[in-house]
């Protein structure tokens, strides 16, 4: 009885789960343009560039800084279409249950707004986080993308399914993962490229010591007044691990730095490729590097990336 009364709550997010997709292009960085399917051509997407969904996770929505960061990154360097698609009611807490049940239902819709709107798929990256991450890989089922890059792949509910039930690397032509917590994300390789930034457990920085200590450094560095003492965002107490991936992706995609990572079947030094290098972590992860697992370290604090060798 119990169980039925879960799926049945569980089956009324889903009616109401209606995502909006919001875009973003260098002509408008900050006010987004709610797109549909009919109004592609009068919002001044550009067929021929690539296009970039970004989907968030449990209880976020299209105005968390984390994606935005992104949003602001890609497009202050490149002619991208950007895409946030903000499906905040599906994903609200605290029913993850719930949440975990509209993944699927927000990658299809994913799928028929590019199928509808025309869109080239081959030029489509979708970049999900935690649950995003598997809304990608199920938009991927329905309609091949050429890129998908999980920023920590939710774990919970998601972790031991077959291929069909989470994001699998079959789901788009190149698939890189960035896993960084070992409670809330999925620690198994999944991708053709999976990327583990400090054993990709538990992140430098992310005990309440090292976060006081990060936040005063940075602080530090635009004051010198002692009261200036770090607020702390209980989000990034409790899963700061989990949360830390999008902001090394946004760095990534501006830096010279580049996340050099190493490939390796377990934590530990490993050496890059004699020919070509060490593989980078984050946008510019590439199929030109053997698919496995590759690992890195960082640091406690943006600047995040830091050059190898270490």
């Amino acid at each position: 009885m119990i169980l039925k009364i879960i799926s049945l709550i569980s089956l009324i997010n889903v009616t109401l789960c209606w995502p909006t997709f919001q875009y973003f292009s260098k002509k408008n960085p900050s006010d987004y343009l709610a797109l549909h399917s009919q109004n592609l051509t009068l919002s001044g997407f550009i067929h021929s560039e690539e296009t970039k969904f970004l989907v968030h996770g449990f209880g976020d929505n299209g105005r968390i800084t984390r994606l935005l960061k992104i949003k602001d990154q890609l497009i202050s360097r490149f002619n991208y279409n950007v895409i946030l698609v903000d499906w905040e009611e599906g994903a609200a807490a605290p029913n993850y249950f719930a949440a975990s049940e509209n993944v699927q239902v927000i990658g299809q819709k994913i799928a028929d707004f590019i199928r509808e709107s025309n869109i080239d798929a081959s030029k489509v990256h979708c970049i999900g986080h935690s649950l995003g991450a598997h809304a990608c890989g199920f938009a991927g089922k329905s309609k091949k993308l050429r890129r998908i890059t999980g920023l920590d792949p939710a774990g919970p509910f998601f972790k031991g399914k077959n291929s069909t039930e989470r994001l699998d690397k079959s789901d788009a032509d190149f698939v890189d993962n960035i896993h960084t917590d070992g409670l809330y994300g999925i620690q198994d390789a999944i991708g053709h490229q999976d990327f583990y930034p400090n054993g990709g457990g538990f992140q430098f920085g992310c005990n309440p010591l090292d976060y006081i200590i990060g936040k005063r450094y940075a602080e530090a560095k635009e004051t010198i007044s002692v009261r200036f003492f770090p607020r702390l965002d209980p989000i990034d107490l409790v899963a700061c691990s989990h949360m830390r991936v999008p902001l090394y992706y946004a760095e990534s995609v501006n830096s010279n730095c580049g996340f050099r990572s190493t490939p390796c079947d377990n934590y530990g030094m490993c050496a890059c490729d004699s020919t070509l290098g060490c593989a980078p972590m984050g946008h510019y992860a590439s199929r030109n590097y053997p698919n496995g697992k590759y690992y890195l370290y960082t640091n406690l604090a943006e600047p995040y990336c830091l050059q190898y060798p270490y």
